[in-house]
């Protein structure tokens, strides 16, 4: 007897990305399931990974607002991620550590369960032909890829299963980080490296002046700095370092300090 073939679940670590990846396998003419981790492993501790535990310290240490049902979808999404009636293929950039610590998550969850992966870390993706540049580049994330990249590439084609040793070195490699637990996991040199709160101070601080700036505009300038330094990093982590600054007297700040667009940052006076 042949037994039916399992329904293929496209398993992606970045919601952005999700919704990318949907319109390009529609435009294939696939119907296909892709489902997006709404929540991000890369801060917070993950010691247990438990969404509620981590949204309560992002309330209490970044001042971000609890995400209305997020440990809901969060649950959903691993349920359905790692249920043992689909056949994952599984999408993710080791330059993100969003990503990657999303998928670290899935690989210590899957246990002998069989996937694939597609891992777009060192594809070099072609500009577009009507640009006028010729020049390849790489992804810092499956969410900066455009549509059609993902077709033009043919990144569906790239999907492969890991062996036992790979599976186990990303296992102790997720093992490790859960057991320090710190406030920050960033990749760097492709891996992933546990940080401290003040890890991003240093770079928040170099790009505030002695002059009035809105705070929109200084974050976006601490995102391609650490872009360029092949840091990825999210605005409102950065954010909340700014006002962890300004609420240590580093920074003066004006505005409702709330919203970035509604705020303005210098350097307090005798720290320039």
């Amino acid at each position: 007897m042949i037994m039916p073939q399992k329904p293929v679940v496209h398993v992606v670590f970045n919601t952005s990305a999700a919704g990318s990846l949907r319109w390009s396998l529609a435009h294939m003419g696939l119907n296909a399931t892709v489902i997006g981790l709404p929540d991000d492993l890369s801060f917070g501790p993950i010691d247990p990974p438990a969404a509620d535990i981590r949204a309560r310290w992002m309330e209490d240490i970044l001042g971000f607002e609890r995400q209305p049902d997020l440990e809901q979808e969060t649950d959903l999404f691993w349920s359905r991620a790692t249920g043992r009636d689909i056949a994952p293929v599984v999408w993710v950039c080791r330059q993100s550590a969003m990503e990657f610590a999303g998928f670290l998550e899935f690989v210590s969850r899957i246990g002998d369960h069989p996937f694939r992966v597609v891992d777009i870390t060192e594809v070099e993706f072609t500009r577009r032909s009507d640009g006028s540049e010729s020049t390849t580049w790489r992804a810092g994330s499956f969410g900066q890829v455009p549509s059609d990249s993902i077709i033009r590439a043919r990144l569906l084609e790239r999907q492969t299963t890991l062996t036992g040793r790979e599976l186990q070195v990303y296992r102790d490699l997720w093992k490790r980080l859960r057991a320090e637990n710190a406030a920050f996991r960033v990749a760097a040199d492709l891996g992933l490296h546990s940080e401290p709160i003040r890890y991003f101070d240093k770079a928040v601080t170099s790009h505030v002046t002695d002059d009035w700036e809105k705070c929109s505009l200084v974050v976006a300038k601490i995102l391609v700095a650490l872009w360029d330094d092949g840091l990825h990093c999210g605005d409102l982590v950065l954010w909340s370092r700014v006002r962890a600054l300004a609420d240590e007297g580093v920074f003066e700040m004006k505005g409702d300090g709330v919203r970035m667009r509604n705020s303005s940052v210098r350097l307090a006076s005798g720290t320039g």
